[in-house]
């Protein structure tokens, strides 16, 4: 089937099908505007404390300048860090909807959109229809993580033209290419498009081999030094920081996550002296001395961190490195350790999950607890801070081992873990565990279930899947967790105390913990001038 592009010259009606006007067939390259969305936040919300350079869509900038094509970019968060505005009751900051569509260039042919949380979707849906009416020639194009795992809902509820499903470089040039040349982009691997009434979704394409040939992100876009100086990084705030990534994938199999969904579970990785070159890059263009890797699992070879290490100690640079996203413990020794720590790595943390090997097991986690507590006991000894990250509420989860995972995170305050998160569990949307929730009972992707994706990140607004827990008891079980392992933490080592505290009222966080709670009490105060006026309508769906 032959994707139909626009050839309307009016207002869009989200009822229609779209149609646009395809470049001249002599036309060699497009001009390509990509939108950074504002970001929903809440004061309660950990992921709200957040605010980096949008690392997809740099890299995709990039990749596009590279071969030819022009391209502009409208950073709602980066041009907006400090307007924060109430749209349907949600919290929002960055740009307004106005200023966002003011900004699209009218020369653009293209018009593309990252959105990597589902929980976002309700503001970015509208925010899709808003360009839409202002630009119905031009084809709109959806990315990221929410667009793959719920295409059909993109579709049905907002007038994009087209999906890109999983990573996007090399879909997005041929589907540029395609369109730039005239030829059919409905025969592009790697999306899914409006065919009349129905959505066509292609095979997927196979994942980048090698990664090295990316171009680094098109940082210029971006006004980069203003999300530096903003100081709300993954990680703790420990200087300048900068997020990068070192390698793409994941090569495990949870069953919670939407990365094998994504991004399938092929794990690349970069030349380590590239990875070093681009931080000598920032380090001179930015200032930068403190990188954030948010690779969802960047330590997987000893070989590959021990080279990456050994090339920064090589280059004699004086700077800071994170994984805030978390990592794997196999490859984590006393050696690995001390060379990641003399290179510069100051935190990392360690994705447990669970206490109870029965949901490890359940969940395809694929870890030992005692080979994770050597790990992290060669980490501290190094000199590392280390988090652990925990979820509760697993839908067939037995108060038994509710009570092991509980145990296990009091273990971790006692053997020196300096920070703890505790998530709830929710289905991400075409998990495995999404999956068979769905197959049993299914699932209404409305605005609510949304919603309380959103909220497993919070603090006091977690829905709970287990039949076993309800939502408040659930809550004060993840209170409960929080303030045990502080106290224990403190109580053995009260300088900790102290530091993170000394941290709340300095530049460098000194750790994640005192990091996010600053953001937090940043989004309380700016939301404070936001009367919430959520009205939690269903949008009517879309022809």
């Amino acid at each position: 089937m032959r994707l139909q592009l626009p050839t309307i010259t009016g207002q869009s009606s989200c009822g229609s099908a779209p149609e646009v006007q395809p470049p001249a067939a002599h036309a060699r390259s497009l001009h390509v505007q990509l939108v950074h969305p504002p970001q929903r936040i809440a004061p309660t919300n950990i992921v709200s404390s957040i605010a980096i350079p949008p690392l997809g869509l740099a890299y995709l900038a990039a990749s596009l300048e590279q071969a030819g094509h022009t391209v502009s970019v409208v950073d709602a968060i980066g041009e907006g860090l400090d307007n924060v505005y109430d749209h349907n009751g949600f919290v929002v900051r960055g740009l307004d909807f106005d200023a966002i569509v003011r900004r699209i260039h009218p020369d653009a042919d293209v018009i593309g959109m990252g959105i990597m949380f589902s929980c976002a979707w309700p503001v970015v849906r509208d925010l899709v229809k808003a360009i839409k009416q202002r630009f119905p020639n031009k084809l709109l194009i959806l990315g990221g993580e929410h667009p793959t795992a719920l295409t059909e809902l993109c579709f049905s509820q907002s007038p994009c033209d087209i999906v890109v499903l999983g990573e996007g470089e090399e879909t997005l040039l041929e589907l540029c290419a395609k369109l730039a040349a005239g030829d059919d982009p409905g025969a592009t691997a790697g999306i899914a498009f409006r065919d009349a009434d129905t959505v066509r979704t292609n095979p997927r394409r196979k994942r980048i081999r090698d990664i090295d040939q990316i171009p680094l992100p098109a940082w210029h876009h971006f006004d980069v030094a203003r999300y530096i100086d903003y100081r709300q990084p993954h990680g703790s705030a420990d200087g300048r920081s900068m997020p990068m990534l070192a390698t793409r994938g994941c090569p495990f199999q949870c069953t919670f996550c939407g990365s094998p969904g994504m991004w399938g579970t092929t794990w690349r990785a970069r030349d380590p002296k590239s990875v070093v070159d681009e931080i000598e890059r920032y380090i001179q263009r930015y200032g930068a001395n403190d990188f954030h890797f948010e690779d969802l699992t960047a330590v997987v070879r000893k070989d590959w961190v021990l080279a990456f290490a050994d090339e920064l100690l090589n280059r004699g640079l004086k700077i800071s490195w994170q994984l805030p996203s978390g990592t794997r413990s196999e490859a984590i020794d006393d050696q690995v350790a001390r060379a990641m720590y003399a290179s510069g790595c100051r935190q990392f943390t360690y994705a447990l999950e669970s206490g109870s090997p029965e949901i490890l097991e359940r969940i395809k986690k694929r870890i030992r607890l005692d080979s994770v507590f050597q790990s992290a006991d060669a980490a501290m000894r190094a000199g590392i801070r280390v988090q652990c990250v925990f979820i509760l509420g697993f839908p067939d989860e037995t108060w038994r081992q509710m009570a092991q995972t509980y145990r296990t995170i009091l273990k971790c305050a006692w053997r020196g873990f300096h920070e703890v998160t505790v998530c709830a569990f929710q289905p991400l949307p075409n998990t495995e565990l999404f999956r068979e929730i769905d197959a049993q009972r299914p699932l209404a992707i409305t605005d609510d279930y949304l919603d309380s994706i959103f909220g497993y990140l919070g603090v006091w607004n977690q829905k709970s899947w287990n039949p076993r827990l309800a939502n408040v008891p659930l809550r004060l079980l993840i209170l409960l967790c929080f303030a045990s392992f502080f106290s224990v933490s403190y109580l053995r080592r009260p300088q900790r105390l102290w530091g993170m505290i000394r941290g709340m009222f300095s530049a460098k966080s000194g750790g994640k913990f005192a990091r996010v709670l600053k953001g937090m009490l940043r989004v309380a105060r700016d939301s404070r001038r936001v009367p919430s006026r959520r009205t939690a309508e269903i949008p009517e769906p879309v022809a």
